[in-house]
């Protein structure tokens, strides 16, 4: 079947294609997402010579290439399609969830994720992904028992000890919050997820110079994220320093007007 479509991939070789061998476009399409993901999966799909499973994947594929280049209409197309090619391919469910959640609609996005543990129920990112939908709802306690027990199955899944903490957080649950942020921090030392929901954790917690200091681990990883550019404003506020304290949150909001409401939804925090 292979060496068929190696075939059919060189009769559809042209403009980009003619640098690569018929392996390579395989490996480009069924590999991790690139700029060239696009054509190679195009290649595939049009070639119509492989299996049904093969033809899902590179549709499933081939729209995480365009999610990547935020192409969401294209990639939501390709997700579907990818489903009606082969209902029982479970990551197209999770990614096709992954765009509702883009497009700020956790409740078809609760669909997919649980579309994806009946066909393969225990599957970490599939119980992440819906605690993450869950948290988006607003429902955290129940957020949180998906990040549970992606953890119990996995405990090195280091986006549930934040997601779980961004949940603890909302709730209050702040020592533990801290605890699960700076675990992921151990796992991966530059989750700027981690220390943003560690320094909300810590300006709940009333020590504001701790959250400056974790807002800050994000901007130096990236340059005026709003996000933390908002929280170290917070925190800079409630530390003293009045004037950088404003300048943060007027940048913060000048490069997202909705930044405040954001801050707040996340984290439940009053400001």
């Amino acid at each position: 079947m292979r060496l068929a479509l190696a075939a059919a991939l060189l009769l559809a070789a042209s403009g980009p294609a003619m640098a690569q061998s018929p392996e390579e476009t395989w490996n480009m399409c069924f590999g991790p997402t690139t700029e060239r993901t696009v054509w190679a999966c195009t290649t595939i799909i049009d070639a119509k010579d492989t299996s049904t499973r093969n033809i899902a994947i590179a549709y499933r594929n081939r729209g995480l290439g365009y999610r990547a280049r935020r192409e969401t209409d294209p990639a939501m197309a390709d997700f579907e399609q990818s489903i009606r090619t082969d209902p029982d391919y479970v990551e197209s469910y999770i990614s096709r969830g992954n765009v509702y959640m883009d497009r700020d609609q956790p409740d078809l996005a609760l669909k997919d994720f649980e579309t994806a543990l009946r066909l393969r129920p225990g599957y970490t990112y599939a119980l992440h992904s819906r605690g993450n939908a869950l948290q988006t709802k607003g429902e955290f306690e129940r957020s949180i028992r998906d990040y549970d027990e992606a953890l119990r199955i996995d405990p090195q899944f280091v986006a549930s000890y934040v997601s779980r903490c961004w949940s603890e957080v909302a709730l209050g649950r702040l020592e533990p919050a801290v605890k699960d942020c700076t675990e992921a921090l151990r796992l991966r030392p530059n989750f700027t997820n981690a220390f943003n929901g560690r320094g909300a954790a810590y300006l709940k917690l009333g020590q504001p110079a701790k959250a400056v200091a974790d807002f800050d681990a994000t901007l130096r990883l990236v340059h005026e994220q709003s996000l933390a550019l908002y929280g170290r404003g917070v925190a800079r506020r409630r530390a003293g320093d009045q004037v950088r304290g404003d300048a943060d949150v007027a940048r913060a909001q000048e490069l997202e007007p909705g930044v405040a409401e954001r801050f707040r939804r996340y984290w439940r925090l009053d400001l």
